[in-house]
């Protein structure tokens, strides 16, 4: 698989939040301030000191791509993971409603005011500092566009299309100047795709996306993760307890899915460079649409079942690569986890990384043993 211009057999890397050291999650400054990710040296140091742990554990484990951990700090990690975009964008007021998603509702829905635009640097700091601490390629994550425009309280634009064109925008000027920094590989977690995938997602998509030069977009997707808990839509029972909000999202929503079949065909016209998903608890049937539905670009197939605390075994990892590679190309294919890791111990995120690099060097030399 091409990564960064080098081509790498099944190489390896992990999707989204990682778990913190538990000094940072503690540390007065770890809840990073809107307006700058980091704003006095002090900060600044403790932010970059996370981020090398982070980058140390995928190093140790053996990993091809490092990923930037998503350190953001603070009690609730995928919250701030959310809420790190919207501080960093006009037009958004920091309170709402309650989120009307059902394993989501424990957050708020910050409330469009005004017209949306970037106000300061999404991944910048970020990148500098990854890159301060390898020399590995490097992966820089972002939240999906359509999940900020889904979790928005919007009172401004006359649309769900209208919002997330403006935060694509934003984005968009974000990538260039990761671009400029020589960012290798940006992903999108775009886990609303399977439950509503239609032209203006991919048009969103591509407006922050194009020409944005030296870099491969990845999009990760997933069924749910937050509290280890999988994801669902609003049913009955949902929309009596949380309202006309929950009822306005199912307007735009489709049917439920049968998981992976509601990505396609859309997303064939999306210009993405690697398409993600789970493997790892839900196992291979969910890559039949990718032969359905001819997929020819890299997949990058989640191995590792972040909802379990249980370990994989090398052993088990590589079983399950070897039923991957029955839909993919060993060419067109990289591992990571399923999802983020960030609900595990970091200790046992640390031994599940290593199952994943050790899996997948079973398998390397069990293919290039076929082709000797």
């Amino acid at each position: 698989m091409d990564v960064a211009g080098t081509e790498i057999l099944l190489p390896t890397t992990m999707v989204g939040n990682y778990p913190n050291p538990r000094w940072y999650d503690g540390y007065a400054h770890s809840r990073l301030p809107a307006g700058t990710l980091v704003y006095d040296s002090l900060t600044r140091e403790a932010y970059e000191d996370a981020i090398l742990a982070v980058v140390h554990d995928q190093e140790a484990a053996g990993l091809d791509i490092i990923s930037d951990g998503r350190v953001h700090g603070g009690d609730s990690p995928y919250a701030q993971v959310v809420y790190h975009y919207y501080e960093r964008m006009r037009g958004y007021e920091m309170d709402g409603p309650q989120l009307g998603l059902p394993i989501y509702s424990t957050l708020f829905a910050p409330t469009v005011t005004g017209a949306v635009s970037r106000r300061t640097s999404f991944a910048g700091p970020t990148l500098r500092a990854v890159r301060k601490a390898t020399s590995k390629p490097v992966k820089v994550s972002y939240q999906g566009i359509h999940v900020l425009a889904a979790a928005s309280n919007d009172l401004f634009y006359k649309d769900m299309k209208e919002l997330a064109t403006a935060i694509a925008r934003a984005y968009h000027e974000d990538f260039l100047e990761l671009a400029e920094a020589g960012a290798e590989i940006i992903q999108l977690d775009e886990f609303l795709w399977p439950y509503e995938m239609s032209d203006w997602q991919v048009e969103v998509f591509n407006l922050a996306v194009d020409d944005v030069p030296g870099v491969q977009f990845w999009v990760h997707t997933c069924w749910g993760n937050y509290g280890g808990t999988p994801g669902y839509l609003p049913d009955e029972t949902a929309e009596q307890e949380f309202g006309a909000y929950v009822l306005a999202n199912r307007k735009i929503g489709a049917a439920a899915p049968d998981r992976a079949v509601g990505l396609f065909p859309k997303v064939h016209e999306v210009h993405l460079t690697a398409l993600n998903w789970e493997v790892g608890r839900t196992g291979p049937d969910d890559l039949k649409p990718l032969a359905d539905n001819n997929w020819t670009k890299p997949f990058v197939a989640g191995v590792i079942d972040v909802k379990s605390t249980v370990t994989e075994t090398a052993e088990e990892v590589a079983d399950r690569i070897r039923q991957v590679l029955e839909y993919v190309p060993a060419d067109k294919l990289g591992l990571t986890t399923d999802c983020g890791l960030v609900m595990l111990q970091r200790m046992t995120a640390q031994s599940k990384l290593r199952a994943l690099a050790e899996g997948a060097a079973i398998v390397r030399a069990e293919l290039a043993g076929g082709a000797s």
